[in-house]
């Protein structure tokens, strides 16, 4: 059976996979991107894509499947817009905190309850190892003039670059040995 739509937003109902193992569903949804999810210098664009399969085992729910998103990050250097076309693979158990052992915890936001499965904890966590630490348009982009904020890729600009940061001034004359 292929589900298209979420029941609401980024909630799925699964009634029909709980306490049957060896049952399973495929996927493809089109979610929003879960509320709070603000990156520095990046934006994700909706809808998140989420093709997969919905599997009941004996824990509980697997989710298995592939997390596509389009995001706009900054470059890091110049402030550039650039498109990042983000992709992960995501296998994330999702478990009913009532039938978990004591001794054991359901990790935050993957629990079953009442029949349907909260889908943004899996958005958040997978497209969060999708960004960048520090996105640059090229390799070799040359930033913003930190006197003028000129964009140095596009523009020369005539301000002074041997300006030194008084704090650094006592290294001025050390010369090491080579």
């Amino acid at each position: 059976m292929l589900m298209t739509a979420p029941l609401d937003d980024l909630t799925v109902k699964v009634n029909d996979l709980v306490d049957r193992p060896g049952a399973s569903r495929a996927v493809d949804l089109a979610l929003p991107v879960p509320d709070g999810f603000d990156l520095p210098l990046a934006a994700v664009g909706a809808p998140v894509r989420l093709e997969g399969l919905i599997e009941s085992v004996v824990d509980g729910l697997l989710v298995r499947g592939r997390l596509d998103a389009q995001i706009v990050l900054s470059c890091a250097r110049c402030l550039t817009p650039i498109v990042h076309d983000a992709g992960v693979d995501v296998v994330e158990l999702f478990a009913d905190p009532v039938q978990v052992d004591p001794d054991d915890e359901v990790e935050p936001g993957y629990e079953l309850l009442d029949g349907h499965l909260r889908l943004d904890a899996l958005v958040r966590d997978g497209l969060a190892t999708t960004i960048p630490f520090q996105p640059l348009c090229e390799g070799s982009c040359r930033g913003l003039c930190a006197q003028c904020g000129a964009d140095l890729n596009e523009v020369t600009c005539s301000c002074a670059d041997d300006e030194l940061d008084p704090r650094w001034e006592g290294l001025r004359g050390l010369r090491l040995p080579e």
